[in-house]
């Protein structure tokens, strides 16, 4: 087998010819997940400074209603799904049809993880912290 070919005997030069384009990073969308992280986490420190305890469980119960939102609003969907994995039965139209209102239900539903990243990395925080603190003993 010469080294043109690869382990499942297919050539290198069948890969497309023009490389793919890498879409531009989305400063927009990075910004905003860091402006309510920000803001998650500092409601969360400032609960905490007056000994509200009861923050924890607020933010814990509110992820977890949000992480249940996205996958309804999602119909349980974590990939959207292409033309050829839907059922043959269906004429091209319907699949379009359906193709559209998944991308159109995906970018509603966008919105809920700019409230859900944040809440999950604020208690992950918080836990690592108390773990770190309390169990291991090692001044943080």
């Amino acid at each position: 087998m010469s080294s043109r070919h690869t382990r499942r005997g297919s050539s290198r030069t069948d890969a497309p010819s023009q490389a793919r384009r890498r879409r531009p990073f989305p400063w927009k969308k990075a910004l905003l997940l860091l402006l309510s992280l920000a803001f998650f986490f500092s409601a969360y420190q400032i609960a905490l400074m007056y000994y509200q305890g009861w923050i924890l469980h607020v933010y814990c119960i509110s992820a977890g209603l949000l992480a249940v939102l996205y996958l309804i609003l999602n119909r349980g969907m974590l990939t959207v799904p292409d033309a050829a994995s839907l059922p043959d039965e269906w004429d091209a139209a319907r699949k379009k049809a359906f193709l559209n209102d998944v991308k159109e239900r995906r970018r509603r539903t966008s919105v809920i993880l700019y409230f859900l990243i944040p809440l999950i990395l604020t208690v992950l925080y918080d836990m690592i912290y108390l773990f770190l603190t309390l169990n291991m003993g090692l001044p943080i």
